[in-house]
């Protein structure tokens, strides 16, 4: 279970946005910034809070948090929901995931990362492949990429070792609204324990 938040976490550290990310430069552009989020990881001098502002004013342009609120709560759901509603499960949901990932920096202890095999699935999905290797044992990663109206590219799900991120989210909030109402499930995503 530790190598797969090493491995998650990674996944999500890896992106820098200075103006639309075009579908040539997606996996040169990820390479090139592998080693920029890894030596913000490693630089014990750094606190906490530091290195996350640093981390993600790095990738948080580049996913899409919205889409991934949206695919995590459901399209049924989410179209019940009103505007205000909406805006704030994302911030809710985009603040849980931020939180996940930075209490894993820890685990971190530079493996090697190698960027590669980027596959277009058709004209607008992209998947590039990340591969983590850790005392002869290798984790994949999968970013998912897809075209905005904009024609840029951005992230909207990693897969981890074969398991989809937003995913695995969708179906424990299905599970949970079974059972308690969308209120509930906003102050559980608000609460920094759960």
């Amino acid at each position: 279970m530790r190598y797969f938040w090493i491995v998650c976490l990674t996944a999500l550290l890896l992106a820098q946005h200075a103006s639309a990310l075009e579908e040539s430069a997606i996996e040169p552009f990820m390479k090139k910034n592998v080693e920029v989020v890894a030596s913000i990881i490693r630089d014990k001098a750094l606190k906490e809070d530091i290195k996350a502002t640093k981390i993600f004013g790095i990738f948080d342009q580049v996913f899409d948090y919205t889409t991934m609120s949206k695919i995590s709560l459901g399209s049924v759901k989410w179209k019940e929901l009103n505007k205000s509603q909406q805006d704030e499960f994302s911030r809710a949901f985009e603040q849980k995931l931020k939180n996940s990932y930075m209490s894993k920096l820890n685990l971190y202890t530079d493996e090697k990362i190698v960027l590669g095999g980027m596959q277009k699935i058709n004209n607008t999905r992209i998947q590039l492949l990340m591969t983590l290797f850790k005392n002869n044992e290798k984790y994949e990663v999968i970013y998912k990429f897809y075209k905005t109206n904009n024609n840029e590219w951005l992230i909207y799900d990693v897969d981890v070792l074969g398991v989809s991120i937003i995913q695995t989210y969708k179906i424990q909030f299905a599970e949970f609204l079974q059972k308690e109402p969308f209120e509930k499930l906003l102050e559980k995503l608000k609460n920094k324990e759960s």
